[in-house]
Order: C-alpha cells, then structure tokens, then sequence
C-alpha cells in the first residue's frame, strides 16, 4: 500500500496536467459545442494513459498472482476475454462520435465507470489484504484485475479505430 502512495506522489504532477486539460476538454464540450448533460469531450491522449495508470497501481498485485501457477495465467486469459466483451459493450454505450478539431470523441456518460471504479478499489482491498489467502479468491482476484486493464487498453484502441473509421475525409 505504501508503493502505492509513492508512486501517487512521483505521477500526480501528471494526473495534475491531465485533470487540467480533460477539464478543459469537458468545459469546451459544455460552454462551446454545449452538448447534453450526460456527454463529454474526451481527449484521445488521455484516453492512452487510461490503461497506463490501472497497470501502474495494480500491476505489482497483478504480476504476483499470474507469477503464482499455470491456473492463475487461465484465469487472467478468461479476464482478458471478459475485458474484451465489456470494451465493447461500454464503447457501445458511450460513443457519441469524433471531434476531429480537438483530436477528441464526444462520448456519453454511463454507469459504467462508476462501477469498474468500485469494482477496482474492491479488487485491490482484497488481494492486498493478507489474511485472506484463498486459491480460489486469489484466481477470481486475477480475472478481476485483468478484465479491468483489458477492458481499459481495449476501449482506448476501440475508440481510436471508431474514431478513424468515423472521421469523414480531408479535402486536399
């Protein structure tokens, strides 16, 4: 827990810079293109580091779980295909369309994030907790950890690829 708040303190004048221009991005999508409540300008940029950050804060519980046996690598690659399931079902949901100006999508709110969030932060309480040593906990603890940054990596590279199969042509 405490290599978490470390690093924490070395990324957040990062996480500062990108809460400042998804800030901006989210006030342009509300002041000047004045989209509906429930959707928002999301900066593809940012979008990449997405799956960065997940894998930074739960890569070390995660690399400790597949380096445990051959089942534990089983159990990742079934949350490797839910992950893949839930990208696309969120993508779904959410995409609005491209905002080429911007280099930006317009996406809509879901619950969505609200509940990967949740489910993260249980996550990672239970696998750090050390009185609970479960196989079984410990293999559903690995497909929870790699459903989440596959889920993640794999909506980031959905929305890019919506986002050039969608951006109409430029005019030379």
């Amino acid at each position: 827990m405490e290599n978490d708040w470390l690093l924490l303190a070395w990324l957040s004048p990062l996480i500062l810079v990108m809460v400042i221009f998804d800030l901006k991005a989210r006030n342009y999508g509300k002041k000047v293109l004045h989209l509906p409540k429930k959707e928002y300008v999301s900066l593809l940029w940012l979008a990449i580091l997405d799956p960065v950050f997940e894998v930074l804060f739960i890569g070390v519980v995660l690399w400790d779980d597949l380096s445990r046996d051959f089942w534990h690598w089983v159990a990742g690659g079934v949350g490797v295909v839910l992950g893949y399931f839930f990208a696309r079902y969120r993508t779904r949901i959410m995409w609005v369309r491209p905002l080429r100006e911007k280099k930006a999508v317009i996406l809509r709110n879901s619950g969505a994030e609200y509940i990967a969030l949740v489910f993260l932060v249980i996550v990672k309480t239970v696998s750090e907790n050390s009185n609970f040593s479960n196989y079984f906990a410990s293999l559903l603890i690995t497909v929870g950890l790699l459903t989440i940054v596959s889920e993640s990596a794999i909506r980031v590279a959905i929305l890019f690829k919506r986002y050039n199969k969608e951006l109409p042509a430029v005019k030379a």
